[in-house]
């Protein structure tokens, strides 16, 4: 498949102009908890020609077969470095790559040393409202999948208000910090899932009253800041 992904790489760069420095799988490939049907998300960031004011894009998106795109721009990217989101994070920390740059290694540690504890649990948190209120709360029968996101979500906001770092890529780490009635329907769910994406069943009580407790928390606020000279240094050497 990596073959498949590189070849359709190469070929966005050459119809959209750009060039590609990073490219990764994010999502469930990428947690470990996969089924075989599972599409690939492939994430990444590119650079293009920043002196032309003309078809500056900020996002280039693909859609071929089981093979799903989405690639940002690099200013993008740092923007939303900036404001701690976790998909910024996600995809610095994949360790599923399929063509990298030094850069990534670079970014990931400016975001590990500067990142905003208070924005990044209130990213995560508000990933998991929204996943519980839309695939699981609102219905009789719920999404089953859509727990493991919404308590890996859960997870990561416990784990950065413990460890005062970002939550590790690793799903078997990150759900350590559930109680352990709440881990054990978690790898049932995992289990379940890894033999078909197509999971719908009754709703789990215990989980959905800790999901519920969870999501209504409030966060105490936090310092946390990116050094911006660093950054526009960091993007103009990669950006030239």
């Amino acid at each position: 498949m990596k073959k498949e992904i590189l070849k359709l790489l190469k070929k966005i760069e050459k119809e959209e102009k750009v060039k590609i420095l990073f490219a990764i799988e994010s999502g469930s490939r990428a947690w470990k908890w996969e089924s075989e049907d599972s599409d690939y998300d492939v994430r990444g960031v590119f650079v293009q020609d920043y002196l032309k004011f003309t078809d500056i894009k900020n996002q280039v998106d693909r859609s071929v077969g089981d093979l799903d795109v989405s690639l940002w721009d690099l200013k993008k990217f740092f923007k939303l470095i900036v404001k701690s989101n976790p998909s910024t994070w996600e995809w610095l920390s994949s360790d599923i790559v399929y063509t990298d740059n030094p850069a990534r290694k670079k970014l990931a540690k400016i975001f590990e040393n500067n990142f905003n504890k208070y924005a990044l649990k209130k990213h995560y948190a508000s990933m998991a409202r929204q996943n519980f209120e839309k695939y699981i709360k609102s219905r009789k029968k719920a999404n089953l999948k859509k727990y493991v996101y919404v308590l890996r979500s859960i997870a990561c906001v416990l784990w950065i208000e413990k460890y005062r770092t970002p939550p590790p890529k690793s799903y078997k780490k990150v759900i350590k910090m559930l109680p352990k009635e709440i881990r054990d329907f978690f790898e049932k769910v995992v289990k379940d899932k890894k033999e078909s994406e197509d999971l719908t069943g009754k709703r789990n009580k215990k989980a959905d009253e800790f999901i519920s407790s969870c999501i209504k928390k409030d966060f105490k606020k936090e310092e946390g800041s990116f050094d911006l000279d660093e950054l526009n240094k960091l993007f103009k050497s990669i950006a030239r």
